[in-house]
């Protein structure tokens, strides 16, 4: 293999190089991995956002049933005066009525309130029973992707470990002149830089070589360079 065959072989590694690097940063299932730990984040705020609330709930139930419980001893102490004979003066009778009255009203409201605290509370219970399923299957939908990631940047990143080392020896077998020339148009220019010669065209612009300049290149022993692009030129049997 002589140096500008070399070359060629060099620029396609390089070129499996820079694919695989690409594929290392652009795994489709990393999008769906990322789509899934944003699932997740979302669904643990609204679970602890549904815990909070529950929290809450539960406490204004239960002083909801103290204050039923107050009310409820108010109105026995009461009851036992105004019908045990306890009180026989008729306007006292008449406002431990009315206050008898006052507080049934406000204990129907406390239950009422208490009822839907209750309601509340078991909708919310069911909401973080459902967050709590869903979550634990995303977790193990989110598992299985890192899984698959995983085994795929293992199996990419044991491929370009491989063509590096190839690429490392290949590069130790080509001079030193001939190298810095290659290194340099790959920092100039975007794409291959290698090109191989088509008939008498390059490989890189598509325009038609001299003869004289094919004839330079076909021993492939010498760098020769397309005069229109600058690239190097390589001539494949």
């Amino acid at each position: 293999m002589t140096d500008i065959e070399s070359l060629f072989r060099l620029q396609e590694l390089d070129m499996e190089c820079l694919a695989l690097e690409t594929a290392l940063k652009e795994l489709p299932v990393q999008k769906e991995i990322d789509e899934s730990m944003e699932r997740l984040s979302m669904l643990r705020e609204r679970l602890n956002n549904a815990n909070q609330e529950l929290d809450g709930v539960r406490k204004e139930q239960k002083q909801g049933e103290w204050q039923i419980k107050d009310v409820t001893d108010t109105l026995t102490s009461i009851s036992r005066k105004l019908y045990g004979g306890e009180v026989t003066n008729p306007r006292e009778i008449e406002n431990m009525r009315y206050r008898l009255d006052t507080l049934e009203t406000a204990k129907n409201r406390l239950e009422e309130n208490v009822i839907e605290l209750m309601e509340r509370a078991e909708a919310l219970e069911s909401e973080i029973a459902r967050l709590d399923s869903e979550i634990t299957q995303k977790e193990a939908q989110l598992a299985g992707l890192e899984d698959e990631r995983d085994s795929e940047v293992a199996s990419i990143s044991g491929k370009l470990s491989d063509i590096k080392q190839d690429r490392e020896r290949l590069r130790a077998q080509i001079p030193e002149p001939v190298l810095k020339r290659y290194d340099q148009l790959l920092r100039d220019r975007s794409g291959p830089v290698v090109v191989p010669i088509r008939g008498r065209i390059c490989g890189g612009c598509h325009v038609e070589l001299p003869s004289s300049i094919v004839i330079l290149a076909k021993p492939n022993n010498s760098l020769v360079r397309c005069e229109n692009c600058g690239r190097i030129l390589c001539w494949l049997e």
